[in-house]
């Protein structure tokens, strides 16, 4: 090969170097940076895959995850700017409004899991009824917090006094029953499946727990194609844990050092998975059916006095 002849490509191959270098370059402007919070509950799922499989980067986030025990202090985390997105539930994310009106919009709905009403194997109550004057456990301020309020109202009783409500950790609550320190209680799951099998504790009512995916409005300002992305995202997991649960629960289960059976039969039940074979099955819109499920929360979760202070419906 002659002198002229390696130069020639040489200059080729520095020029070819220079391009990728430079689209390389683009790429990385183009990736969009992201802080997602979730919590110890099966909403946790969804984030924990995505990191795990690296779908945020499949869909231009750079994403880091943050992992919280309860929805308090990952919504204060919101709150703080020290996140800029959370999947939640409906009451952290009603609390918030209340402090925090118009600072963040809801991108997605995950479905729902569930908690229950649980007794001691042992227990000879068979209702809600059948509890009257007994203590109940659970954590103030949750979402199944509202939830038994409501359905002891439902019975024409007064939680204040004709039941004695006892608030724990949700981490607690899985020693109540075995130490007799109350005769019921309320608890989300997996710990319900867990319960009932570890135990054979029985669930006396259930109701579904609710999550949604929320980002902070100026987050969202600041980078205008990141509610696209992080919808996309979403989409290609429930599509992942659709397809892959045996790994995708294996994961969570590490996460939650849990049996990766019981997140495996809880991904069943949710029906964010039902009949998704790809992305584009995962239907993940926060829709008028949903929007009004979330405005009535609110405005139940003020009429049983767990806000002071009514909150706007929400209308993003």
């Amino acid at each position: 090969m002659s002198a002229s002849h390696r130069r020639t490509i040489g200059r080729a191959l520095v020029v070819l170097l220079s391009a990728i270098g430079l689209f390389h370059g683009a790429l990385a402007q183009d990736t969009v940076p992201v802080r997602i919070a979730y919590p110890s509950g099966m909403n946790g799922q969804i984030p924990v895959v995505a990191d795990r499989a690296g779908l945020a980067d499949r869909n231009g986030l750079a994403a880091s995850y943050n992992f919280f025990q309860n929805g308090p202090p990952m919504m204060e985390a919101l709150a703080s700017g020290n996140v800029d997105v959370v999947v939640s539930s409906y009451q952290p994310l009603t609390t918030y409004l209340l402090q925090q009106p118009g600072t963040v919009s809801i991108i997605a709905n995950l479905g729902h899991s569930s908690y229950a009403l649980m007794v001691d194997k042992e227990s000879p109550a068979r209702s809600l009824a059948e509890l009257k004057g007994k203590r109940i456990a659970l954590s103030f301020g949750s979402d199944s917090h509202l939830d038994l309020l409501r359905a002891i109202r439902a019975l024409g009783l007064d939680p204040a006094t004709d039941f004695t409500l006892v608030n724990l950790q949700p981490n607690d609550l899985l020693l109540v029953l075995s130490q007799r320190l109350a005769e019921a209680i309320v608890i989300r799951q997996p710990q319900v499946d867990r319960l009932q099998e570890q135990q054979d504790a029985r669930v006396l009512q259930s109701w579904p727990h609710h999550y949604l995916v929320v980002a902070r409005t100026d987050y969202l300002e600041r980078h205008p194609s990141a509610g696209t992305r992080l919808q996309a995202t979403l989409r290609d997991t429930v599509a992942y844990i659709a397809n892959n649960g045996e790994r995708a629960s294996v994961w969570f289960g590490e996460q939650l050092r849990l049996d990766p059976r019981f997140v495996r039969q809880l991904a069943t039940r949710n029906p964010i998975f039902e009949g998704v074979t790809d992305a584009g099955d995962a239907h993940i819109e926060f829709d008028a059916i949903h929007r009004q499920r979330f405005n009535d929360w609110l405005e139940a979760a003020f009429d049983n006095g767990l806000i002071k202070a009514r909150v706007k419906p929400y209308t993003d």
